[in-house]
């Protein structure tokens, strides 16, 4: 089975729309502070213009209030969230029926995102996976360059990318449409 592919950091409904038919499984919306961030209301627009796309919020030190105004008003599929919670997070993103996609290992969380220290930034890291039962997804500094070596030795379930993919700071369609055939071309 070849891994599954996040665009995250998509900006408006066309280009959201696009990416899906190029492919992608996942895509990605960055709600935390970011020059990809939308807002709350751009999210819901997004997301309710394409009930078949599965939306992932990325978030960064969400407060719980926040994150169930975030929760309530955009049908998302899943949360990764970044940082630290005062709150149980997981607990709250299953109470809504979602997927927990955690930045760190933890057990209750559905999947794993190994990720580079700054994320969103296109920077290489050591890419390792970590030996956990969730699904690993991989991502920081993927490219269309090289994401089809990173599926080869560490066989992640999933691969998220952003910056690699764009031009200019702009969702690039080629670049997008190549990283997704390099990545569904790996059977893990």
């Amino acid at each position: 089975m070849a891994p599954e592919v996040k665009i995250c950091g998509v900006k408006d409904v066309d280009t959201a729309l696009a990416i899906y038919e190029a492919g992608a499984d996942y895509i990605g919306l960055v709600l935390a502070k970011s020059p990809r961030q939308v807002s709350l209301g751009q999210a819901r627009e997004i997301t309710m213009a394409l009930p078949r796309v599965r939306f992932v919020a990325v978030v960064r030190n969400m407060d719980r209030e926040t994150l169930d105004k975030t929760l309530n008003r955009a049908p998302f599929w899943a949360v990764q969230y970044h940082g630290e919670a005062n709150f149980d997070w997981i607990r709250v993103v299953h109470e809504y029926g979602l997927k927990a996609i955690a930045t760190q290992i933890n057990p209750a969380a559905d999947i794993i995102l190994m990720d580079g220290p700054e994320p969103g930034k296109g920077q290489t890291w050591e890419w390792q996976r970590p030996n956990c039962p969730q699904p690993i997804w991989i991502a920081g500094g993927l490219t269309p360059n090289n994401v089809s070596n990173v599926i080869r030795s560490l066989r992640p379930e999933g691969v998220d990318v952003s910056s690699g993919v764009e031009t200019n700071g702009v969702k690039d369609l080629v670049k997008v449409r190549q990283f997704i055939k390099e990545a569904k071309q790996w059977q893990r």
